[in-house]
């Protein structure tokens, strides 16, 4: 009777050691299950976070790019406004030059105002004055000979532009002027 009692206990504590084994496993799995819900949830919620990052970037590309449009018309617009007068009588200049070539050039010089007061207005500021006698500097100059040195007297044939410290085109010089036409 004894071994049927041990075995009665055995039998006794084999089934509680089962019945926990269960319900552990089982809660197991409940956590594990919520914690697999929980982890599916996070990703659902990522991917319409990336869905929503991905149409702001869209949306953002596209006013980036009617931004972009809107400023290039607008400058254009503005340059045209300010060079108006230039264009639609330089058409005309021209073919004044062609048909009275003995025709002063001081009637063309009032045509071009519109285009110093753009450039003006961007605040380009010349490099020299045309023909104007100066010492070369190579920040500012581009000399027509390479042995032109820092210093010495040279004419400006073409006017450079800056823009503050910053040098759009450098000036154009020589040691001498064009020759002027004889009559």
């Amino acid at each position: 009777m004894v071994a049927d009692s041990n075995l009665f206990w055995f039998g006794g504590f084999l089934w509680l050691a089962s019945v926990w084994l269960i319900v552990s496993a089982v809660g197991a799995d409940k956590r594990n299950s919520g914690e697999l819900e929980t982890l599916q949830q996070q990703e659902t919620q990522l991917r319409a976070e990336i869905e929503q990052l991905q149409q702001q970037c869209q949306r953002l590309r596209t006013e980036l790019e009617q931004q972009s449009r809107k400023l290039t018309a607008d400058f254009r617009e503005s340059t045209f406004e300010q060079l108006q007068t230039l264009l639609t009588n330089y058409s005309s200049a021209r073919q004044m030059a062609k048909a009275k070539p003995d025709l002063p050039a001081k009637n063309l010089v009032s045509l071009f105002a519109p285009l110093e007061n753009l450039l003006n207005s961007w605040g380009y500021e010349p490099i020299g004055v045309a023909w104007e006698r100066v010492p070369f500097n190579p920040q500012h100059h581009q000399p027509d000979a390479e042995d032109i040195a820092e210093g010495e007297l040279v004419y400006v044939r073409f006017v450079g532009y800056r823009e503050g410290d910053r040098i759009l085109c450098p000036a154009k010089v020589s040691r001498t002027l064009p020759l002027k036409s004889k009559r």
